[in-house]
């Protein structure tokens, strides 16, 4: 049925960055048992899970945990900021890490060469067990020569003006320009355009709420909830049904959708 389906596991964030809107919910850590419920109501409508939404998913306690349950039935993808990737060195069961180098800032005491080390002696034992490595950095990073540069360095390798490259098997490099958060707040606005949201993935945040997305940080269209729903009623419910029909033809339905320009940037 879709493509994959984000899971928050954690709302909570040991970094505060500038890019990102962040949420006005309660944190959570999603507890192991409600997490094994979730993996049972979510069976046979994808393969493919994301650990991401809001929040460090490697900042839950139990990630490695919670990375075995799913990787029995299900191809496990977490996005990272990479502070704490040393915690998930030496776990066989994922299938890519997303590594966000612009979250990288020297207000985290940490310096530049001993984040990335720390990245790279990490990502040497993953890709030994064919874990996909995408590192991704926003175009207008403030130490994006210096990352490129110890990139090249690693991998013998020259990035130059690509969106994506190629560095060692199974590890990518993807270059990509600041998106604006969907908000009521912001000053876009377009009831034109469409969405993968709903069409090929859904998200479902720590506390089980459903959204169409992985950028509805604060669930505001709030679809259901995967603890007290069917997910059959929920696909075929009227307002999951309109969206998706909407974005088929190029229509935004919901407000929040009409103050998001992700899709026409990565289109």
């Amino acid at each position: 049925m879709f493509k994959k389906i984000y899971i928050e596991i954690t709302n909570n964030c040991n970094l505060n960055c500038s890019f990102c809107k962040g949420t006005k919910r309660d944190k959570e850590f999603i507890d192991l048992s409600k997490f094994k419920i979730l993996l049972d109501k979510i069976d046979g409508y994808s393969k493919y899970l994301y650990f991401h939404i809001m929040g460090e998913p490697l900042l839950h306690p139990k990630i490695n945990e919670l990375i075995n349950e799913a990787s029995l039935r299900y191809m496990v993808n977490i996005t990272t900021n990479g502070y704490l990737i040393k915690k998930i060195e030496n776990n066989k069961n994922i299938r890519q890490v997303n590594i966000s180098l612009h979250s990288f800032n020297l207000k985290y005491k940490k310096s530049l060469d001993n984040y990335l080390d720390d990245i790279f002696n990490a990502v040497d034992k993953l890709v030994v067990n064919n874990t996909i490595i995408c590192y991704r950095m926003w175009v207008n990073s403030e130490d994006k020569d210096k990352i490129i540069d110890r990139l090249n360095k690693k991998y013998n390798c020259k990035i130059l003006d690509e969106k994506k490259i190629k560095l060692d098997n199974n590890v990518y490099f993807e270059i990509e320009d600041e998106f604006i958060w969907p908000s009521y707040d912001n000053n876009y606005f377009s009831i034109e355009g469409s969405c993968r949201g709903l069409r090929d993935h859904i998200g479902i945040l720590v506390d089980g709420t459903i959204v169409p997305c992985c950028l509805d940080s604060d669930g505001i269209i709030n679809l259901g909830n995967i603890y007290k729903d069917y997910l059959s009623d929920i696909i075929n419910n009227e307002l999951f049904r309109e969206m998706k029909e909407g974005f088929l033809n190029n229509k935004k339905i919901h407000n929040l959708c009409k103050k998001c320009n992700f899709y026409e940037l990565r289109r």
